[in-house]
């Protein structure tokens, strides 16, 4: 049986983490902070969400970006829907996994849930 669930205890955003990041008027959509999760255009001119499967992931890849008061942020309940919210409004097409931009590779891409 073929049944979908909007339970977002169960989407494949929760626990991962997200970079957070100053709106500074980029996007129309933002959380209660002015803040926005980290997004890439990728070669297709998709636009994809960065996300990590650790704080670890999340903070080395900061480490080689030139942005300002960035924070890693973990998926739960309370801040799901606001994510992809501002995602979707953003045009997000999906997901990358532990985007290393020295090597422009990811473990894995998936449909923003």
């Amino acid at each position: 049986m073929n049944q979908m669930r909007t339970d977002t205890a169960s989407t494949p955003l929760n626990n991962l983490w997200v970079v957070l990041v100053d709106n500074d008027g980029e996007l129309v959509a933002q959380d209660a902070n002015g803040r926005v999760p980290m997004i890439a255009r990728a070669g297709n001119d998709q636009k994809y969400l960065l996300v990590f499967k650790n704080v670890v992931k999340a903070r080395q890849f900061l480490s080689t970006q030139d942005v300002s008061d960035a924070e890693p942020r973990m998926v739960v309940r309370a801040n799901h829907d606001d994510i992809v919210r501002i995602a979707k409004s953003a045009g997000v097409v999906g997901t990358l996994l532990d985007y290393d931009p020295a090597t422009q590779k990811y473990a894995s891409a998936s449909a923003l849930a």
